[in-house]
């Protein structure tokens, strides 16, 4: 019965799979492990932090002697430093903040990845089918040279050359499969279940577009996630210095109420007794003979030592006391302090202007590159346009009487410019992609197409 129910989930599973949309493909971001941790960061930091009114509380005990009669409890405040409230504040904002851009951030680089796996496999797709008329064009030339090996202008090395080709296009073609099969497999570990892949190639821009994109090149500013990193690290690293600076105005470094307790029962003391505390009647009595046996006389300028009941006679208020230590700033510098906290924020300004620098040279670079690959991508695509137009080989064609292999060649020139131009478009869309990272169009949630949406 086990192995018919797991068999029957196993099918509907199967009959409820859907093929792999760029709709699945995006929205798998979400459940993607390290997006789940880079929100739950960004969460933890959000949801504000408590607020106190003191760096710490401790409840001190103090025995007095080993007699254990006297103990002294003490409830001790040490304060925050003046300005300390503030300066933990904006280092908490300033993390929050950081936290956020950091989310969009990892966004975009899962975003980037899902994209650039899907638009590879597009292309490959294409140029497997160019591959394979490619394949059919060398057959093709084969069956004419076979044809024409016993005239007189028949030159066996163009076959062997042909017969070479085809066995390199074959590879190529194992290869093409193989590499459909690698993206296939990478594209299932972010959505495991799908039958089959429906990537529509509509989904991204022309080129014509992308070229849009990049007229008058693009700006850098604070709404690119790792310029609003740098940003918000700077804004970190300088509250984190003035918190540090604030702590060193502790200028009370304590506060603190207690209460004195005497237990009487065990509480005794030396004390030094005359005739007059000793007479019947007083509170020493039972020193009487004691005293007199010391003193027959009863010299009254004489006394006997004795250790005698101690007892609390303090009013309750009495028993309470406070504790206060102040530090006295007069006698040290807080100019290492605001020396360190202007070092800081040097560093934290340098670090910010230098992450700033580099992205502004990778994207200036990117730009220049895609343009540059755009004017070889036009050269590939109107070649083909021209072969494919007859325009070119029309007059060769003439005068070799229509001769297949000058229409064969024609054809294969025109073929192997659009497998060129495909492989230009990759490495276009790839650096097209990684503007977008940089710019934060990938770091924006929900499910849209990003491509379209561009730049501008």
């Amino acid at each position: 019965m086990k192995k018919f129910g797991l068999a029957t989930l196993a099918l509907s599973a199967a009959a409820f799979a859907s093929p792999l949309t760029w709709e699945m493909l995006i929205q798998s971001v979400d459940n993607d492990p390290r997006y789940q941790t880079a929100q739950k960061r960004a969460e933890m930091t959000s949801s504000g932090r408590s607020t106190k009114l003191w760096d710490k509380m401790e409840l001190r005990y103090k025995l007095d002697g080993f007699s254990f009669a006297n103990h002294d409890f003490e409830l001790r405040i040490v304060p925050k430093s003046f300005g300390e409230s503030a300066a933990d504040q904006d280092h908490w904002d300033a993390q929050a903040a950081y936290q956020k851009a950091h989310l969009a951030a990892d966004r975009g680089v899962l975003l980037y990845d899902r994209y650039e796996r899907g638009i590879h496999y597009l292309l490959r797709k294409r140029l497997n089918q160019l591959t394979k008329e490619l394949y059919q064009v060398n057959l093709d030339r084969i069956e004419v040279l076979h044809l024409k090996s016993g005239s007189s202008n028949f030159n066996p090395q163009d076959l062997m050359d042909a017969i070479e080709k085809e066995a390199d296009l074959r590879a190529e073609l194992i290869s093409d499969s193989t590499s459909l099969e690698f993206y296939s497999t990478k594209l299932k570990q972010w959505v495991p279940d799908f039958d089959g892949i429906e990537l529509d190639s509509t989904w991204l821009p022309s080129i014509d577009d992308v070229i849009k994109q990049l007229e008058g090149g693009v700006t850098v500013d604070e709404k690119f996630p790792l310029i609003a990193m740098a940003s918000q690290k700077m804004k970190e690293e300088k509250s984190k210095a003035r918190q540090d600076f604030a702590k060193d105005r502790d200028y009370i470094s304590h506060i603190g109420i207690g209460y004195s307790l005497k237990i009487e029962s065990l509480s005794e003391k030396y004390k030094d007794l005359y005739v007059d505390d000793v007479v019947p009647g007083k509170d020493y009595d039972k020193y009487y003979e004691a005293f007199w046996t010391k003193y027959p006389d009863g010299d009254p300028t004489k006394s006997i030592r004795r250790l005698v009941p101690d007892e609390d006679n303090r009013k309750t208020s009495d028993k309470f006391f406070a504790n206060l230590a102040f530090r006295l700033p007069f006698f040290d510098s807080n100019k290492d302090g605001e020396l360190r906290t202007q070092v800081a924020d040097l560093d934290a300004e340098g670090d910010y202007m230098d992450e700033v620098r580099d992205v502004n040279q990778k994207v200036a670079k990117l730009v220049e590159e895609v343009n540059a690959l755009v004017s070889q991508w036009k050269v590939q695509k109107e070649f083909v346009e021209q072969v494919n137009s007859n325009n070119i080989f029309e007059q060769f064609a003439k005068n070799a009487g229509s001769d297949p292999l000058l229409r064969l060649r024609a054809r294969e020139s025109a073929l192997a410019s659009e497998m060129k131009a495909i492989k230009l478009e990759n490495e276009i869309y790839n650096r097209y992609l990684t503007l977008l990272q940089y710019a934060g169009v990938l770091s924006e949630e929900g499910v849209q197409n990003h491509l379209q949406k561009g730049l501008k």
